[in-house]
């Protein structure tokens, strides 16, 4: 089956070794160039154990971590450097980098039989049996496919900040009184917090300041202090209004949808990206039991993963707030942000 991947971030390049490792030959196509990423912290959930164990990654890039909600011998996730999984995962995996999709081929039956790409080198044509489309929330793949996605915005903007100084803990989360929420992650090189807030545009959101955001997040989320305490700049502290992303279908005939492409959760949730992982490792498995039947193997997948992934989107809490958008309680005492006068 030739296969084309549009995307080489973290689900692509797992699905691209994963398939390697089951005798396909995948094509990876990715606009960035090579070992380009943006830092941040990675909360590798426990859905993606096992495809990144299968590919040997996982012991490599645990170490590197601080695990999250250790039980015993197990843990929950671990959070690690975003840059330490990419590398590990593209090692020695062939990959277009600097390459953009600009078109896609569709057959006179309407089924989707390769990609155009343009690069440093100018356009080339791929032909495909199933492009798989790995390319995030924004995902140009999805579009020119003309595939429906759905975006829901949440009732509530986020707050966002991120160090260089790790934290004492991993990870921690608490609810505020009227249903907002605020957790922080922490990984050895650093510390990332998140907190709902108002909808209010950037400008109103950081108005009130770096010292007044630092001091409301250490008496809010006292675990998440020295992290916050971390912060040298307004720069490093980011408002954005979070929405969330499902589609109706993941496939149709020559092309399929998965991880970030295919479904965004909220921030509460923490399993986008082992949901992603996941995704990769059922459409591989797929794939190597029907070599010769793209469709069947995406109609195998669909039938795998929906009672895994349709049940997260139903659930997720960012989405019971939008059914009661209006009708919210009030903050509590020292909750609200931007603060009230």
């Amino acid at each position: 089956m030739d296969v084309v991947i549009a995307g080489g971030g973290m689900v692509g390049l797992t699905l691209g070794r994963l398939l390697r490792a089951r005798g396909v030959e995948p094509v990876i196509i990715e606009r960035m160039p090579e070992g380009a990423y943006v830092p941040r912290g990675y909360m590798l959930g426990f859905q993606g154990y096992e495809p990144l164990k299968e590919i040997g990654v996982l012991d490599e890039v645990w170490p590197a971590g601080r695990e999250i909600a250790p039980q015993g011998t197990s843990a929950v996730a671990v959070c690690v450097d975003v840059g330490t999984v990419l590398h590990s995962l593209a090692r020695d995996l062939p990959v277009m980098y600097g390459h953009s999709m600009t078109e896609m081929i569709f057959g006179p039956d309407g089924r989707v039989t390769g990609v155009v790409v343009e690069g440093p080198d100018g356009e080339v044509t791929i032909p495909s049996d199933l492009v798989v489309a790995c390319d995030g929330v924004r995902s140009r793949t999805r579009d020119m496919a003309g595939m429906e996605a759905v975006f829901d915005r949440l009732p509530e903007g986020e707050l966002s900040w991120m160090s260089g100084t790790p934290s004492e803990t991993s990870f921690s989360m608490a609810y505020m009184r009227d249903g907002g929420h605020i957790g922080h992650l922490s990984w050895p090189e650093g510390s990332g917090g998140w907190r709902s807030c108002r909808r209010v545009g950037a400008e109103e959101a950081l108005a009130p300041g770096l010292d007044a955001i630092k001091e409301m997040w250490a008496r809010l989320l006292p675990d998440s202090r020295l992290g916050v305490e971390g912060l040298e700049s307004i720069e490093q502290v980011r408002y954005s209004e979070p929405e969330l992303l499902t589609t109706r279908e993941w496939w149709r005939p020559g092309i399929v949808l998965i991880g970030d492409s295919a479904h965004f959760f909220g921030p509460e949730t923490g399993i986008s990206s082992g949901i992603g992982l996941g995704d990769a490792h059922a459409l591989s498995e797929a794939i190597a039991q029907n070599r010769g039947d793209a469709d069947a193997a995406c109609r195998s997948y669909v039938i795998w993963r929906a009672p895994v992934v349709r049940p997260y989107e139903a659930m997720d809490p960012g989405r019971q707030r939008i059914l009661v958008a209006g009708r919210e309680p009030e903050p509590g005492p020292g909750e609200a942000w931007p603060p009230s006068d």
